[in-house]
């Protein structure tokens, strides 16, 4: 499960790598049966590129390169257990956020499974590198409150709803999307396709009438709250007028009603309560500390010393200036290391033995041969 920043910038993080295994001559476009290839647009972006945008994006892919290769050296692995879970958990919030199923967000933002689940586990590797398993339980244990309040901590759903003006247009979109056999010639119904076309909510329409997560306690509608636990999934409701919060609108303490908002509602997904465990909440976990002030430090650490012992050749003369800050980086580092190992050690005072790197556990010294051998 993941919040809706996290899936907002894993949209564009993972946008900046979607694509990158496509087929150079795949069409894109055609203008008068004229085709612009996948290599066309991409060598329009270079030139139109005053070379940040390209150093950036190459950096990124480095970095994840050397992520990778840091995991494989200390034996840190992702499995396709965790893999599939983080996955499964960010469909809900690709289905809450943009009222599309997966698939159709995938194509929509040109990318494949593949590329999200690489996505995923580079971020899982990230973090199980730089944060300890004593740091993670923790803060899990110090941000419980926080936990409570989300969506999959708690009995949810995830609906849809169309917006009309009256009752009786209300009772017409039911009696369309309920209808067993539609008219002759008519396909059925489909909600998603009403609600951009006729619903009043500008918020929701655009998205097939998405709205989101309604936790089960948490509505200022009790009207709207009981109807939508009581469906099942891909449940219709009948028409439900909108009722504003007390005294939204007079301040006399009374629910007003608006019987020119009614509602249909479908829901799309029920959500169990659940227990609220590290496991169960690892990816926010995780968010959380990435973006936390205490752990950036942390984090820049590790990237920072990951350039500095990268041996990194660019080729392309136009990338140069990323080649020569990797090599300032390097020789940062280098001064840093001579300058550690030339400084006089304190009197009295016995070196203690490098530590083993953030996540790695600590080497069992060779044992002395047993007497006589």
């Amino acid at each position: 499960m993941r919040t809706y920043g996290a899936l907002i910038a894993m949209v564009a993080v993972i946008g900046i790598a979607a694509g990158c295994g496509r087929e150079k001559t795949q069409v894109i476009a055609r203008v008068d049966q004229q085709p612009i290839t996948q290599r066309q647009l991409w060598e329009a972006l270079e030139k139109a590129d005053s070379g940040d945008a390209g150093r950036r994006t190459l950096d990124s892919l480095i970095v994840r390169q050397l992520v990778r290769q840091e995991a494989n050296k200390r034996g840190i692995q992702v499995s396709p257990q965790e893999l599939q879970g983080r996955l499964e958990g960010m469909k809900d919030y690709v289905l809450a956020g943009t009222g599309k199923d997966f698939q159709s967000w995938l194509a929509d933002t040109g990318q494949t499974e593949q590329d999200v689940t690489s996505h995923i586990s580079l971020q899982m590797l990230t973090a199980k590198l730089v944060i300890t398993e004593a740091d993670r339980k923790k803060y899990f244990e110090e941000n419980k409150e926080r936990l409570a309040d989300l969506p999959h901590n708690n009995e949810a759903v995830i609906y849809r709803q169309i917006v009309v003006g009256s009752k009786e247009e209300a009772e017409g979109i039911y009696r369309e999307l309920t209808a067993a056999q539609p008219g002759k010639g008519k396909k059925k119904a489909d909600f998603t396709e009403i609600a951009g076309a006729r619903s009043l909510d500008p918020m929701t329409r655009w998205r097939g009438g998405m709205v989101g997560w309604m936790v089960k306690g948490k509505s200022t509608q009790p009207d709207l709250e009981k109807t939508l636990f009581s469906l099942k999934p891909g449940g219709i409701s009948k028409p439900l007028p909108l009722t504003a919060p007390a005294g939204a609108a007079t301040g006399a303490g009374k629910e007003e009603k608006r019987p020119e908002w009614w509602l249909v509602l479908k829901v799309e997904k029920h959500i169990p309560p659940h227990e609220i465990t590290l496991e169960g909440n690892a990816d926010v976990i995780e968010e959380w500390m990435m973006n936390d002030p205490r752990f950036q430090t942390q984090l820049q650490e590790f990237f920072g010393n990951l350039r500095a012992r990268a041996d990194v050749d660019i080729v392309s003369p136009r990338y140069r200036m990323l080649q020569e800050a990797y090599q300032r980086g390097r020789e940062a580092r280098e001064r840093q290391l001579k300058a550690t190992q030339t400084a006089p050690a304190a009197p009295g005072v016995v070196e203690a033995p490098a530590a083993p790197a953030r996540g790695e556990k600590e080497r069992p010294r060779a044992a002395p041969p047993a007497r006589g051998k």
